[in-house]
Formats: C-alpha cells, structure tokens, sequence
C-alpha cells in the first residue's frame, strides 16, 4: 500500500539529520492547506521526540529529557508542549492536528490507550492516549508499543523493506521488539507480543526492571551495559572508565563503555562479548519459535554496530540447525533513531485512514 503524495525520493529527502540535531525542517515540500498534518511522538526511558509530519514526511522535530521521576501528567504537558513548540516553528499553530501517533514503551492496550506497565517509565495503567487527546483540545492520539512503531518505520521504509517474516528488535535503554509474520504485525490475544526483552536468558540473573530476573534486558541493554561498567569501576578494574566517569561508578553509560574498550581495556572487552553472547542466544531463540527471514537490530547500543554485529551473528549462528542458517539475514536498522517516529506516522495514519487502532497493523504497507 502507497499513500498519497508518497514516493521514495521524497522519503529520503525528507528524513532528519543523520547526526540526530533537534529541530531539523525539511526543505521539501511544505505543507499546503489541504495536506494532512500530524503530530508524531516517540517516548523513551530517557529522552522524547516529537514533530510534526503530513502523510508523506516529518517536518520537524524537538529533543526534550523525558525526566519520569516527575510523573506521568508531566511527561504529558511536556509532550503536549513540544508539539505547539515545532507547530510554532514551522508557523503551523493554527492548523487543528488531524491526529497524534505515539510511540511508547510498553506492554499496552493499542485499543485502549492505556499503558498497562511501562518498567522504564515507572507507569502503571497510565491512559496517555486521553489524557494527550485532552492536553491537545480533543486532537485523536492513538499509541503502539515502541518495538511495535519502530519495526513498522523500519519494515515499511527501512531495512525490513521486502522480507515478510521478520523480527526487529530495539536495544536501548530498554529492550524491545516486534515481529511481523506473513507481512503483518504479530501482536498475541492480549497486545504484548514482541517482548524479547523479557525472556529469560540466565536463571537467577540480574534483577530486571520488569521484576523478574535474568531478561535479555536485564543482560545487555544500554543501561545493562553501563551498569556493568560502573561495578567495574567501583572495583577498581578501570583506570580508563575511571577517567571518563570521573571516577564515579553512577556515571558510567553504555558509550564509555564502549570507547573504553575501544581504547584497549580488557574487561570492558569482555563485558561487550557478553553482551553479543547473551544477545546471540536471544536471537537463537527467536529463529527457533519463528523461523524470520530476516532480523533487523536498531536502538542506542547498535550505533555500535560495527562492533557487536558480526559477534551477535557468529554467536547465534552456533546454536541454529543449517536450514535455519542458510538464508537469515541479520541487518542494522536503517532509519536510526527516527524508525519509532516513522512507526508512529504510520500508525497515525492508518488510524485516521480505517478509523479505528484495530486497522494499524493492517495501515503500514505490509499487508498481502
């Protein structure tokens, strides 16, 4: 499915700076009177995007801190005022929204509007979708779980273009996923579908936000990254994280980690090898329950893909059966930190397309 006024090369064009600047409007293409407006809305652990966008590119974008511990109301009234902020800036503050997509942490009701637990959020049944509906004068919002809008951004428009089974999974902050079988989301009898984050890899493992232990997430997510190198430092094994953190184990991120590595130190080395360890068997389990053509990684800790990759496939490749193996394809994502952006334009759309959220799985180009 194409929507109208969409073409490749306009997509291309369209897409924000490859170096992540806030703020970035197109050149191409402004919005006429007629052309449809939305707003889209990616919410992470730690940072939230928001921008405007017609059917056929984002205009704009804003970059604001999510700051959770603040509360759920107040992430909203922040949402709610990025989005007038880049409305504003693209001299768009008369124009009504036709509607709002967000991309959001999960696990959630797509139907409800309801995010029913969001470890990284701290929200528990918080209803986003009305209260931003309300915050915005009545303006449509409809939601998906992140892994769900980045998959979509990615199967429709980056590099899932053309497999239909597929797996995406998002390494960040969090863990997330989605799975598209057949050319369509998956997303289970009760909307939580996806959550590869939340498998168990190492019984009795680190604790988890989510409450279990041992997770995916909990083994090699960014923050599971950066948490491993602050024990590292806290145990004076790191002269170089020792250096970048300034000496303080709170400070070490996922990126120190990383150039610490780079830099030549051992054990940050062997943590990163863990890390493409405990993501390989992850992996592995997935081509076993779904047998995906092809898996596309995206996420904060992929920037590093040329790292981690070839041992994330290496890794998994082990403990796959031939048949499994001959023909998988396991690709860094192509959109980068703009896929959950894109998801969320699809959703939208699709929304305001078919009326009603249970069509957005249907919405994003997939469909046979």
């Amino acid at each position: 499915m194409r929507y109208p006024g969409w073409n490749r090369e306009h997509y291309h064009r369209s897409l924000p700076n490859p170096n992540g600047a806030a703020n970035v409007v197109s050149t191409v293409n402004k919005p006429h009177s007629q052309d449809s407006l939305f707003g889209v809305v990616d919410i992470g652990g730690t940072k939230i995007v928001a921008g405007i966008a017609t059917a056929g590119e984002i205009l704009a974008t804003t970059k604001i801190a999510t700051d959770v511990f603040d509360g759920a109301d107040a992430v909203t009234a922040r949402i709610t005022t990025a989005i007038r902020d880049v409305q504003r800036q693209l001299s768009l503050e008369s124009r009504t929204l036709d509607g709002v997509g967000v991309s959001v942490p999960g696990p959630l009701d797509s139907t409800l509007g309801v995010v029913s637990f969001s470890p990284n959020l701290h929200w528990v049944d918080y209803p986003i979708a009305a209260r931003l509906s309300a915050a915005l004068e009545g303006v449509p919002v409809v939601i998906d779980d992140d892994g769900n809008c980045a998959g979509h951004g990615e199967a429709a428009f980056g590099a899932g273009i053309g497999y239909r089974h597929q797996v995406y999974l998002t390494i960040s902050t969090g863990i997330g996923g989605a799975v598209i079988l057949d050319g369509r989301v998956h997303r289970g009898f009760c909307d939580a579908a996806g959550e590869v984050g939340h498998m168990t890899i190492v019984p009795g493992g680190p604790d988890c936000l989510c409450g279990n232990s041992g997770c995916l997430e909990a083994l090699a997510s960014g923050t599971a990254i950066g948490r491993r190198g602050g024990q590292l430092l806290a145990q004076d094994q790191s002269p170089l994280l020792a250096a970048l953190a300034g000496n303080d184990p709170e400070r070490v991120t996922a990126p120190m980690v990383f150039e610490a590595a780079a830099a030549g130190d051992a054990l940050c080395e062997l943590l990163l090898d863990d890390v493409a360890t405990y993501l390989g068997l992850g992996l592995a389990n997935i081509v076993h329950l779904l047998n995906p053509e092809a898996i596309i990684l995206g996420g904060g800790v992929m920037e590093q893909g040329e790292v981690l990759l070839p041992r994330i496939d290496q890794r998994m490749r082990t403990h796959l059966f031939k048949v499994q193996r001959e023909g998988l394809v396991v690709k860094r994502a192509a959109l980068g930190d703009r896929g959950g952006l894109w998801g969320a334009l699809q959703l939208i759309k699709g929304h305001v397309s078919d009326s009603g959220p249970a069509a957005t799985a249907e919405s994003i180009g997939l469909g046979g």
